[in-house]
C-alpha cells in the first residue's frame, strides 16, 4: 500500500454551483507530475481518485477540481470542507505522461476530464513546446465550462494554442461547436495521422472516440489517456 499523506485544506471555490477547486497543502513536499492523480478523502479505508488540477505548482500546493455527487453522502462531506480541515491522500500516481512534442498536439477533454488535461497543457507551456496545441473541451452546458474566460485569454498569448469548446445539451445563446466533443476533432481534423493526443473524460467517452480517431489514422501509440 503507498505511504498515506496529511493534506490541510488551504483554500476552497466554487467555480460552478457543482464544482469546487480544493488547494491543498502536504503536510511534507510532495513531487508529482502533469497527469497523474491522487486518491483523497477522509480515512485511509475510504478514498476516491481525483485528477490533479494543475502542473506541478511553485508553493507545493495539490489543486483539484471536484464535481458534486448529490447522490453521494461521501461527495457531499467533502464539498463541505472548510479551509483548515485535514484530509488524508494516497500517490501520487500515474494517469496521463506527457510525451516529448515531436508533432502537433490534440488535448481532448470531457466534462472535469479537463482537470487533468489543464494540467497537461500548462506544462506543455511552461515547456515552451513550438508545435501547434489544440484544445478542445466538451461539456453539457456553459456553466460546466467553468475556466472558459482563462482559456479564451491563453489563446491570445499562445499563438500556437487553439482553443474550442463544445456544448452537448445548451444550444441557446450559444454560437460555438455543438455536439460531441470527439466528432469536433474529427471535424477539423478528418486525418490524425501525424498527430499526439491525450484526452481525459467519462470512459464511455473515451472508448468511442479512441475508436473513431484510430480509424481516422491516430496511431496507437500517439493516443494517451
Amino acid at each position: 500500500m503507498d505511504t498515506l499523506h496529511v493534506l490541510k485544506v488551504v483554500h476552497t471555490e466554487l467555480l460552478t454551483p457543482q464544482i469546487i477547486q480544493m488547494l491543498c497543502k502536504p503536510e511534507h513536499p510532495i513531487a508529482y507530475a502533469s497527469g497523474q492523480y491522487i486518491m483523497l478523502g477522509f480515512d485511509a479505508e475510504d478514498l476516491k481518485p481525483f485528477s490533479i488540477a494543475a502542473a506541478p505548482r511553485d508553493d507545493g500546493l495539490i489543486e483539484c477540481h471536484i464535481r458534486n455527487e448529490a447522490d453521494s453522502e461521501w461527495m457531499q462531506k467533502l464539498f463541505a470542507v472548510q479551509t483548515g480541515d485535514q484530509l488524508v491522500m494516497e500517490g501520487p500516481k500515474d494517469q496521463i505522461k506527457l510525451q516529448p512534442a515531436h508533432q502537433p498536439i490534440i488535448l481532448l477533454a470531457g466534462g472535469t476530464g479537463f482537470t487533468a488535461i489543464k494540467a497537461l497543457l500548462e506544462a506543455l507551456l511552461k515547456e515552451k513546446v513550438g508545435v501547434p496545441i489544440d484544445l478542445y473541451w466538451g461539456a453539457r452546458s456553459q456553466a460546466d465550462l467553468y475556466l472558459h474566460k482563462e482559456m479564451i485569454a491563453l489563446t491570445e498569448i499562445h499563438a500556437n494554442l487553439e482553443y474550442t469548446p463544445v456544448l452537448s445539451e445548451e444550444k441557446e445563446a450559444w454560437n460555438g461547436a455543438t455536439g460531441l466533443v470527439h466528432k469536433q476533432v474529427l471535424k477539423e481534423h478528418p486525418n490524425l495521422q501525424h498527430f499526439t493526443l491525450y484526452m481525459c473524460g467519462p470512459w464511455p467517452m473515451i472508448q468511442t472516440a479512441k475508436t473513431e480517431f484510430e480509424a481516422a489514422g491516430l496511431k496507437p501509440l500517439s493516443c494517451f489517456h
